[in-house]
């Protein structure tokens, strides 16, 4: 097995205290599911801890990749809690699971045959959707917006696929455009010259097919000499943030859309004029909260908006409980992402919110999808639509 040897020992560290399936509130005697698949399917191989010993039995040759490994291994959105919650505080569970998915692509058990398709798009038309490439930026053809391969600006907005290919979450980039504008940002996209971030086969353990992509995103983004890179995809910026340096030297800097919002507003570049007498609760994405730390950015924005009051739910912050769409499981095991999904809009409900909002158009997809298929009485929003209602004419 392709590993190194520091992640080699962590896997023997692994102590079976099944601590990475569970989280308790801080001076209460109160235990939640914090692995959606354990939750699920109750065997300790789904856990953070049972992939631990799935890659140790490969490394040691007790095991070898096949169909039912793959089964196990790709029911996982990488939602990064059995990390948080590892009672070893060494071990990376999650990033064990990607490893052996990168065995099980090698020895051909990977990825799952629904979502092939995925990497087939991503390779042939630089998306995962299967998208031709023209169709890239149609939402902004009526706009007259910068092209930085064209002119100098100072923000690069990187759209990202979902944003920029899925009729349905356009708003996350029509939104960012108008804020963007609104601030009096000086601001670009790539447009059709924007490729895929990697990220879907990148978590799918298709390594060498990101390393190509990344390698060209890189050498591209660093010619643009742009102060900032923004994005208001979760997964987008995990990737350009943390995983593209592992790759090749990063000369730009990555901020999360939402975090950039919040220092707009906070500098008064941003004016919330519209009052939205609403309760609203926040879902934390994976990508943005336990893989980068930022929880407080979105909450302040939450907060800035008159009228707007927020209510948590019980699971937040790191030990939010995932939406469920990702790492492939919103394609290839989509009842399975359904479930998940519900949990967390049964617990939204339980605040007596009327609003669920996020900042990732992955989890927003698979919230609103449980929203609309269980006809629950809560609306599935962006914070950047709300915050462009409070903003107003």
């Amino acid at each position: 097995m392709n590993m190194t040897l520091p992640l080699e020992m962590l896997m023997y560290t692994c102590p079976k205290c099944k601590t990475c399936t569970a989280t308790m509130h801080p001076g209460e005697e109160v235990v939640e599911s914090i692995c959606p698949a354990f939750t699920k399917y109750g065997y300790f191989t789904y856990s953070g801890g049972g992939k631990c010993y799935t890659a140790q039995g490969i490394l040691e040759g007790v095991l070898e990749p096949d169909e039912d490994m793959a089964e196990v291994i790709y029911h996982c959105t990488l939602c990064k809690a059995c990390s948080e919650q590892c009672a070893a505080k060494s071990i990376e569970p999650s990033e064990v699971a990607r490893m052996v998915r990168r065995e099980l692509v090698q020895a051909g058990y990977g990825p799952p045959p629904e979502a092939q398709g995925l990497v087939k798009s991503f390779l042939q038309n630089n998306n995962p959707y299967g998208a031709p490439r023209r169709m890239r930026n149609r939402w902004s053809r009526k706009l007259e917006l910068k092209s930085p391969l064209k002119e100098k600006v100072d923000t690069l907005y990187f759209v990202g696929c979902t944003a920029d290919l899925i009729p349905q979450r356009n708003h996350f980039a029509l939104n960012t455009v108008r804020l963007l504008e609104a601030a009096g940002e000086n601001f670009g996209i790539l447009g059709e010259e924007e490729f895929c971030c990697g990220a879907t086969v990148f978590n799918l353990g298709c390594m060498e097919d990101f390393k190509k992509v990344a390698a060209k995103n890189i050498e591209t983004l660093n010619s643009l000499e742009v102060e900032r890179v923004v994005t208001s995809c979760a997964g987008c910026y995990s990737i350009l943030r943390h995983v593209y340096p592992e790759v090749s030297k990063v000369e730009f800097q990555v901020i999360p859309f939402v975090e950039y919002l919040q220092e707009l507003i906070e500098r008064g570049r941003l004016r919330l004029n519209n009052e939205l007498q609403a309760k609203v609760t926040y879902h934390d994405p994976c990508h943005l909260g336990r893989y980068s730390g930022v929880y407080d950015a979105p909450r302040e924005v939450l907060k800035a908006i008159p009228g707007l009051k927020l209510e948590e739910m019980g699971r937040i912050r790191e030990k939010s409980w995932c939406c469920g769409a990702g790492a492939g499981v919103k394609t290839a095991f989509p009842d399975f992402a359904m479930w998940i999904g519900e949990q967390r809009v049964k617990e939204a409900l339980d605040t007596g919110a009327e609003i669920l909002a996020s900042s990732c158009p992955f989890c927003e997809g698979n919230l609103a999808d449980v929203v609309s298929a269980i006809k629950a009485p809560i609306q599935v929003k962006d914070i950047t639509d709300l915050v462009v209602e409070a903003l107003g004419e």
